[in-house]
């Protein structure tokens, strides 16, 4: 038992912002924070795993990402798309012929370790955050989950695994003071609406909208070229359930690349990547 004052003393993080990756997202005040659990959701296809990725790589914090739904070379292939600027065909055809092609640029992500477990239990997940701060002797920044739906629950009953989980979680961004970050899917009924709009909070798979300080729903048009950022619940700013509004950027997924909806991203996201071996 503690006054709020000497327990606010002996917090370090005091939920400090990371890094701003995206200006559109800052302007909608979106940002995540460390000792928080945040959440990213949207239908599959949606670009939730390319969404977060692409954060972790720019962020430049110390981050460990459980990369439970999508396999080691996907992931290689999409940040090597990402760092060179190249088409995710190129790269593929790239490594083809020589496995190491893109090592030089993977070297500007080594702030993030990676498990790809595809089932991890919750025990799972703290032994490697424990390993994690035994190698490099404090706890990562960022911690990634993608996603909800592949850890491991302990119980037979699908929502009550997910609430269980997600309080493991809340009580594991406290005890580390990382920003916990957890994708997750949302429901894709037509009564939501169609997928290039950000569905709304009542949508998230298994109603588990109760414990994250922050959950951003996605919203993907591949003929704009759009990917629309609704925060649907923000402890540290506005926000709509419903999803109506949103901040929009730039994606470009065949290239792996998403940058701010304004001129200087279009240019960057129409600059013509390289499609050619090199």
């Amino acid at each position: 038992m503690l006054r709020l004052s000497r327990a606010w003393s002996g917090v370090t993080t005091k939920a400090t912002p990371l890094p701003v990756v995206w200006r559109a997202l800052e302007n909608h005040s979106i940002k995540f924070r460390r000792g928080q659990v945040c959440m990213v959701a949207a239908a599959p296809n949606a670009g939730k795993s390319m969404f977060s990725l692409i954060y972790a790589i720019k962020a430049k914090v110390p981050t460990l990402f459980f990369s439970a739904d999508t396999d080691t070379t996907t992931v290689m292939i999409r940040a090597a798309a990402h760092l060179s600027q190249h088409k995710q065909l190129t790269v593929e055809k790239n490594i083809t012929s020589r496995a190491n092609h893109y090592d030089e640029y993977l070297a500007g992500m080594n702030h993030i370790q990676w498990v790809f477990d595809s089932s991890p239990s919750l025990d799972d997940i703290e032994l490697e955050i424990k390993a994690y701060v035994e190698l490099y002797g404090v706890s990562p920044e960022l911690i990634i989950v993608d996603n909800l739906m592949n850890v491991a629950a302990e119980t037979d009953n699908e929502w009550a695994g997910l609430r269980a989980i997600m309080m493991e979680f809340h009580d594991m961004a406290r005890k580390t003071e990382a920003c916990v970050l957890v994708l997750h899917h949302v429901s894709e009924q037509s009564e939501y609406g169609p997928t290039t709009m950000p569905p709304a909070r009542r949508s998230i798979h298994g109603k588990v909208s109760q414990l994250p300080a922050i959950i951003l729903t996605l919203g993907y048009d591949p003929i704009g070229q759009v990917l629309r950022v609704a925060p649907v619940k923000n402890r540290f700013g506005p926000h709509t359930a419903d999803g109506r509004e949103f901040a929009t950027l730039f994606v470009d997924f065949g290239a792996c690349q998403i940058g701010d909806a304004d001129s200087q991203g279009r240019a960057y996201l129409n600059s013509g990547y390289q499609t050619v071996n090199q």
